[in-house]
C-alpha cells in the first residue's frame, strides 16, 4: 500500500500543474476527502495521468485539448452508490422526480433524533402515519411507527435501507395494512434519508405508489464517536435517554477497507394524561360546555347520578339480585375499607335508570386516572459493518444489524363483567350466587345469609399492561464495480442480497379470562371484598397473561447492469437493467382464538386480529436515461412483478427535464404502480370501534329507546364494533400518477422548486363497512333484522340489557368484507426552499444556511362501489380507518441554521392547519342525490369525553404552530454540546373534541402541544 500511496501523492502533483497550464480548477480533477467510498478506484485512474514538464513552454490548442481529455477521462468511471430513485449508481444523476434530502448536518441542527421524528416532520407525511404515541390511544401496531406519505396510508409508501427492503412489522396497521417498522432502525449510523415523493413502482415494484423513503447509511466511519444525551420535559413528567457508541478502522483511500461496530441506546418514559395540564388530565368537560364525565358524578346542584357516566371503579359496589339481575341501588362491598386511593366517596338517586328512585352510595374517579398518552419506549442495537475495495475496480459493502425495540402501554383496569371481544361469551351483569359451588356460603356475597343473590360491579385492581418486543435481524451484502469497455461507456454492475427477520413477542397481562372468572365466582376462591388478599397464583388465574410470538420475514436478491450505449447531442444515452426475486411471509397468530367447544374459553377484550401467509415474488426492470440535447433529457423505465399468489403487473415511468437556461429547469413524470391486497385483506380478521348515533328523528328507534328506559345502555357514544373480514378475491390495487413543476435557482446560493402531484388509485382496498350507523339503525328499525342491509353487510346483536331482558339488544357490531371500491385519489402542491449565504455587513462571518418545504392538500377523494364519494381533504377524514388523524390541507417547515465559528442555532418553525370536524366515513351524514356528502357545521362530529355521549360539538380545529430550537458549539475538534428545546414557545395542542387518536388533542400533528416544552442536553465526542 506504501507504493499506491506514492504514486496518489505523485499523480496529485501532476494534476496540479496539469490544472495550472490548463487554468481549470484543481477540484475538477483531484479527488475530495469526502469521496472515500470508490477512492481506491479514483487513485488508479489518476495515477495513469503523468507530467514530465513542471515548467512547461507554451503548447498547441490541439494538444491542450488532448493533455484535457487525459485528465478528465476518468470522470466516465463515475462512484458505483444507491442512488434514490434511479438503477444508475452514479451521484452525478439528476432526477425527473422531486427528491426530499435529508443530510446528518440537518438532523443535528434541528434536533432529529429518531427515524420517527425523521419522517413525522415531512410536510408530504399525511393522513394514517403511525406514530409510537398511537399505541397508547389502543392502536392495532403498538411498538410499531411508519409514514404515510400523501396520506394514502402506511402500505402505501415503501421504506428502504440503503435501497433495500426490510419485513413487514409482524402486527398489521389497523389489522389490515402491513408496513414496515421504523422504530427498531439505528439513528447514529445514518449519513441520510432520501424522500421519493411521487411513485416508485418502476423502480422498486409493490407498496411504491404515494412514494419511497430510503435511509442512507454511513460508508466509512474512522475512529471513535461517542455521544450522551438526557431530557426532560418542563413538568419533569418524561424523562429521556440516549446513548450510543461507533468505533472505526482502516482508511478506504489508503488501507482499501473500513470496519466499524456500532451500539446505541434509546429510553423515553411514559406519560399520562393525569400528569398534563387541564382540560386533558380530567373527564370534567363542564369547562368546555360537556359534561363531567368523571365515573360517578351527580348531575350540578343535585343528589342525582349522571347516568351517562355511572360506572365501575376498583371500589366494588353491591346490590341484590333477582333472577339473574339487580335491584334497587348500590353500596360498597367494603364499606369499611372505603374508597380506594384516587377516589371520593359520593351519594344520590338514579345511579340505575330502571330504579331512579333507589339510593346509592358510590366512588367517583377520574376518568383519565389511567389513559396514556405516550408508552415507555426502550431501543437497543448493535451494527457492524465493512466497505472493502475487492479490487481496482469493485467493491463490498456488508452490514449486519440487531435492534430491540421494547414498547409498554398501560390501560384502565377491566371490569369484573366483561364480555369476549366477539361477545360471544361474558359474565355481565356479574352475579355472587349466595351458595358457593361446594354448599357453603358465599363470603364475598353480603346477602348470603338471607339466601340472596348479590350483583356485584367494579374493577379488577391490576392494570392491564402490553409489552411488545421486537428484535430486528437484518444481513445485507451488495457487490459493486465496473469493467472497461471499448464502445460508449463502461459496464457497472452490482450483485445485492438483503435477509431481515422481525420477531415480535407479545405479551398481554390485566383482562380476565371468561371461564376462569366464571369459576372463580362459583367457587369463591376470588376474594372480591378485599383483592389485596388474592394470591399472586389466583391473580394469574383469573386474569391470566396472554403471549403470542409472530414473525416476518424478508430475503430478497438483486442482480443489475447498467452502461453507456451511445452519445446524444445532450450526452451518453444509457441503459440500466436488472432482476429481483424476493420472498417475504407473515405469521401473526390469533391472540383470542375461538373455542367452539366452550366460548368461554376467551380473553375479555383482547382482538381477534390475525394474518398469516408468504408468497414469492419474480421481477425484472429496466431504465433508460436519454440527454436528447443538453437542455432536455427524458428518463424511462419500467418493471414486471409477478406474485406466486396470481397477481401480476407491469409498472412503467416516463419522466423528463427542460432546462433552457441554469436558473430554471421543468420537470415532470408520469407512472402506473400497484399495491398487492395484504395477508390480512385476503384472509384475516379484524375489528375496530366506533362511537353510535342513533338516529333519534326515527320513530321505530325511539321506541327501542324507550323500552330500555332511554338508559345509558341505549345512548349515541357508545362503541360498536366493526369486524372486517379478508376477503380471497380481491384485486391489486392500481395507480395512476404524474408530477410537473418548475426547479428556480435565481441566485447560485437559493433553490425554489414547485411542484403539482396527483395520484389516482384505482380498485381501492377498503373495509366494505361504509355507513355504519346507517346500518345499525336500519337494524333497529327492522326489529333485528338483517334484511333492509346491503349485500355482505350484518349486524350482530351485543349482549342483552340486564335490566330489560325482553327488549331487543343493542347492536354488538357489524361484520364485512374488504372490497374494491371505485378508487381514491389526492392531488395538491409541495413547494421548497433552500439557500446558504452569508449574512450582510458586520455580520458578514455569520453563515445562514435555510431549507424549508410546504405541501398543500388540494383534494383527498374515495369514490365508493355505491357511486358516493368521499372527500377528506381539509377535514377529520378518513376517520374509521386511520385513526381519526384527518387531512389537513397544509403542513410545512422552516429550518434556518445561523452559523459562526463553532457555534450554530437553528429555530425550525413547523405548521399544520387546522381542519372540520366533519368526516364523510364517520356515519354522521348520509349522502345527498349528487352522491357528496355535506361538510355543514351540523353534521360535526361531537365530543368524545372519556366514558359517556359524544356532546358538544364543534365546527373546525383551530391549526397549530410549533418553534423548535437547537443550539450546538463545538469546543474543540473532540469534542461538542448541544442542547434541545421543543415547542420553545410553549404552543398549546388545539382543541379537537372528535378524534379518538387522542384525548381532546390530535396526536398526529399536535403530539409537543400537550407535552409544552421538553429540553434535551447532549454532548459528543471523536476521537
Amino acid at each position: 500500500m506504501a507504493m499506491k500511496k506514492a504514486r496518489w501523492t505523485t499523480s496529485l502533483m501532476g494534476a496540479t500543474a496539469l490544472a495550472t497550464v490548463l487554468q481549470l480548477p484543481q477540484s475538477a480533477h483531484a479527488a475530495s476527502p469526502s469521496d472515500t467510498a470508490t477512492s481506491k478506484l479514483k487513485k488508479t485512474e489518476t495515477s495513469s495521468v503523468t507530467i514530465k514538464n513542471h515548467n512547461p513552454e507554451p503548447i498547441s490548442a490541439a494538444k491542450r485539448n488532448a493533455l484535457k481529455q487525459s485528465v478528465e477521462a476518468p470522470k466516465s468511471r463515475s462512484e458505483n452508490v444507491v442512488v434514490t430513485g434511479t438503477l444508475f449508481r452514479d451521484p452525478n444523476t439528476t432526477s425527473s422526480s422531486e427528491i426530499t434530502h435529508i443530510t446528518r448536518k440537518d438532523m443535528q441542527q434541528r434536533g432529529l433524533k429518531t427515524v420517527n421524528d425523521l419522517v413525522q416532520q415531512l410536510s408530504s407525511n399525511g393522513a394514517g402515519n403511525l406514530t409510537s404515541q398511537w399505541a397508547s390511544g389502543g392502536g392495532f401496531a403498538p411498538g410499531g411507527s411508519a409514514p404515510s406519505l400523501r396520506g394514502l396510508s402506511t402500505d402505501s409508501t415503501l421504506v428502504l435501507i440503503d435501497g433495500q427492503r426490510g419485513s413487514y412489522y409482524p402486527l398489521a396497521d389497523d389489522g389490515e395494512r402491513d408496513f414496515v417498522d421504523t422504530t427498531w432502525i439505528p439513528m447514529s449510523i445514518l449519513e441520510g434519508m432520501d424522500v421519493l415523493q411521487d411513485g416508485g413502482s418502476a423502480t422498486y415494484g409493490a407498496d411504491a405508489v404515494a412514494g419511497v423513503i430510503n435511509f442512507r447509511t454511513r460508508n466509512e466511519i474512522k475512529g471513535f464517536e461517542g455521544n450522551a444525551e438526557g431530557g426532560l420535559t418542563q413538568r419533569g413528567d418524561q424523562g429521556h435517554q440516549r446513548l450510543y457508541a461507533t468505533f472505526g478502522h482502516g482508511d478506504l483511500a489508503n488501507d482499501g477497507y473500513n470496519f466499524y461496530i456500532n451500539s446505541e441506546y434509546q429510553q423515553d418514559d411514559s406519560l399520562y394524561y393525569r400528569q398534563l395540564q387541564s382540560p386533558y388530565n380530567s373527564g370534567d368537560l363542564t369547562s368546555l360546555g360537556g359534561s363531567n364525565g368523571n365515573t360517578n358524578t351527580l348531575l350540578p346542584g343535585t343528589n342525582q347520578f349522571n347516568t351517562n357516566f355511572t360506572g365501575a371503579t376498583t371500589t366494588a359496589l353491591v346490590r341484590p339480585a333477582v333472577n339473574g339481575s339487580g335491584v334497587g341501588g348500590y353500596n360498597l362491598l367494603n364499606s369499611s375499607a372505603g374508597c380506594g386511593s384516587n377516589q371520593t366517596g359520593v351519594s344520590g338517586y338514579g345511579f340505575s335508570t330502571n330504579y331512579p328512585n333507589s339510593f346509592t352510595n358510590a366512588c367517583s374517579q377520574n376518568a383519565m386516572r389511567y389513559k396514556q398518552v405516550a408508552p415507555d419506549l426502550r431501543r437497543i442495537s448493535a451494527t457492524a459493518h465493512l466497505t472493502a475495495n475487492v479490487t481496482d475496480q469493485s467493491q463490498l459493502i456488508a452490514m449486519f444489524n440487531w435492534s430491540q425495540a421494547r414498547t409498554i402501554t398501560t390501560g384502565t383496569p377491566a371490569s369484573y363483567g366483561s364480555y369476549t371481544q366477539d361477545e360471544l361469551a361474558g359474565n355481565s351483569p356479574t352475579i355472587l350466587p349466595w351458595e358457593l359451588s361446594n354448599g357453603q356460603l358465599n363470603p364475598n356475597d353480603p346477602y348470603a345469609a338471607q339466601h340472596q343473590d348479590a350483583q356485584v360491579v367494579g374493577l379488577f385492581n391490576q392494570i392491564p399492561v402490553t409489552t411488545d418486543t421486537s428484535n430486528n435481524f437484518r444481513g445485507s451484502v451488495r457487490y459493486t464495480g465496473w469493467s472497461h469497455s471499448n464502445w460508449g461507456s463502461d459496464w457497472n454492475y452490482n450483485a445485492d442480497f438483503v435477509g431481515m427477520n422481525t420477531l415480535l413477542n407479545q405479551v398481554q397481562t390485566g383482562q380476565p379470562y371468561i371461564s376462569h372468572l366464571t369459576a372463580a365466582i362459583a367457587d369463591g376462591s376470588y376474594n372480591f371484598v378485599d383483592p389485596s388478599k388474592n394470591s399472586r397464583s389466583e391473580m394469574n388465574y383469573v386474569l391470566p397473561a396472554n403471549t403470542i410470538n409472530a414473525r416476518s420475514q424478508e430475503y430478497s436478491g438483486q442482480v443489475g447492469l447498467s452502461k453507456g450505449l451511445f452519445k446524444l447531442p445532450g450526452g451518453m444515452a444509457k441503459l440500466a437493467i436488472g432482476a429481483n426475486w424476493r420472498y417475504e411471509s407473515v405469521n401473526d397468530p390469533n391472540a383470542n382464538p375461538i373455542d367452539t367447544s366452550n366460548y368461554a374459553n376467551q380473553w375479555a377484550s383482547y382482538n381477534p386480529v390475525s394474518q398469516i401467509g408468504h408468497r414469492w415474488v419474480e421481477s425484472g426492470f429496466y431504465e433508460a436515461n436519454l440527454p436528447v440535447v443538453k437542455q432536455f433529457v427524458v428518463d424511462t423505465s419500467g418493471r414486471y412483478d409477478h406474485y406466486s399468489e396470481g397477481f401480476s403487473h407491469f409498472s412503467p415511468k416516463v419522466g423528463f427535464q427542460f432546462k433552457p437556461v441554469k436558473q430554471f429547469t421543468l420537470r415532470g413524470t408520469f407512472n402506473r404502480g400497484f399495491r398487492v391486497p395484504s395477508f390480512a385483506e385476503t384472509g384475516g380478521q379484524t375489528e375496530g370501534f366506533t362511537p353510535v348515533t342513533y338516529d333519534t328523528s326515527n320513530p321505530a328507534v325511539q321506541a327501542w329507546m324507550a323500552s330500555h328506559g332511554n338508559s345509558a345502555y341505549v345512548q349515541s357514544g357508545n362503541y360498536l364494533g366493526l369486524m372486517s373480514v379478508g376477503n380471497p378475491h380481491l384485486r391489486p390495487e392500481i395507480s395512476t400518477s404524474y408530477t410537473v413543476g418548475p426547479v428556480i435557482k435565481p441566485t447560485n446560493w437559493m433553490t425554489l422548486s414547485f411542484e403539482y402531484y396527483y395520484i389516482k388509485k384505482d380498485h381501492y382496498i377498503t373495509t366494505g363497512i361504509l355507513n355504519p350507523n346507517q346500518y345499525f339503525n336500519s337494524w333497529i328499525e327492522n326489529g333485528g333484522s338483517n334484511s333492509g342491509e346491503p349485500s355482505g353487510i350484518t349486524v350482530v346483536p351485543g349482549p342483552k340489557d340486564s335490566n330489560y331482558p325482553n327488549a331487543l339488544a343493542a347492536p354488538g357490531y357489524v361484520e364485512g368484507e374488504y372490497i374494491n371500491a371505485k378508487s381514491m385519489m389526492t392531488d395538491g402542491f409541495d413547494m421548497s426552499i433552500d439557500a446558504h449565504a452569508r449574512l450582510p455587513g458586520f455580520l458578514h462571518n455569520i453563515m445562514w444556511y435555510s431549507k424549508g418545504q410546504a405541501t398543500f392538500v388540494r383534494r383527498f377523494n374515495q369514490v365508493n362501489p355505491d357511486g358516493t364519494t368521499y372527500r377528506y381533504a381539509g377535514t377529520l377524514g378518513p376517520y374509521q380507518s386511520v385513526s381519526s388523524s384527518g387531512t389537513p390541507r397544509w403542513r410545512a417547515n422552516w429550518a434556518n441554521t445561523f452559523s459562526y465559528k463553532g457555534l450554530a442555532v437553528t429555530p425550525t418553525v413547523y405548521y399544520t392547519s387546522g381542519y372540520k370536524t366533519v368526516a364523510d366515513d364517520s356515519g354522521i351524514a348520509s349522502a345527498g342525490s349528487n352522491g357528496l356528502y355535506s361538510h355543514s357545521c351540523a353534521y360535526s362530529l361531537g365530543m368524545n369525553q372519556a366514558n359517556g355521549p359524544n356532546y358538544p360539538t364543534q365546527c373546525r380545529v383551530k391549526g397549530f404552530w410549533d418553534v423548535d430550537l437547537t443550539v450546538n458549539y463545538q469546543m474543540n475538534k473532540r469534542w461538542s454540546i448541544y442542547a434541545n428545546v421543543y415547542n420553545l414557545l410553549g404552543f398549546r395542542s388545539p382543541l379537537d373534541y372528535a378524534t379518538y387518536g387522542g384525548y381532546l388533542y390530535n396526536s398526529s400533528w399536535s403530539q409537543k402541544g400537550v407535552i409544552m416544552r421538553s429540553f434535551q442536553f447532549g454532548v459528543n465526542v471523536s476521537l
